[in-house]
């Protein structure tokens, strides 16, 4: 059963990526090689990834092109720049609080009830990913 989950996850991740047209610094394998390397080291980044594909983030959220009504993962990566504990408290804190105003009006939808343990996951994800 684990196993058709992992499957179907990565199913679904494959799919929300897309190819929106932006060739810009991609290979023939597109964008979902982003995550890759640290889903094989990091069983945190392929727990998050797990938790992504099944949740409502996609939504909003893309990988790396740009099209959503949230900044895209690599984007929020590249402004905490550092995997630091405070990074992932921070990210965990928007994720479950929602917000707005640090990447525009529009405010990020609140996951009240997402477990801390979720979320920080999510964070790890998020943070794995590079442009």
């Amino acid at each position: 059963m684990k196993r058709v989950i992992v499957i179907l996850s990565s199913i679904l991740f494959l799919m929300s990526c897309g190819n929106g047209g932006d060739t810009k610094n991609k290979t023939t394998t597109g964008d979902s090689t982003a995550a890759k390397p640290a889903e094989a080291k990091d069983p945190e980044v392929a727990r998050g990834l797990e938790l992504v594909a099944k949740s409502d983030c996609f939504t909003c959220h893309k990988l790396t092109q740009a099209g959503g009504t949230g900044p895209t993962y690599a984007a929020v990566a590249e402004k905490y720049k550092v995997l630091n504990q405070q990074t992932i408290d921070s990210i965990t804190k928007q994720i479950i609080n929602g917000g707005s105003g640090k990447w525009g009006t529009i405010p990020m939808t609140p996951h009240k009830d997402m477990p801390i343990k979720d979320a920080e996951s999510i964070a790890h994800y998020i943070m794995s990913i590079k442009k």
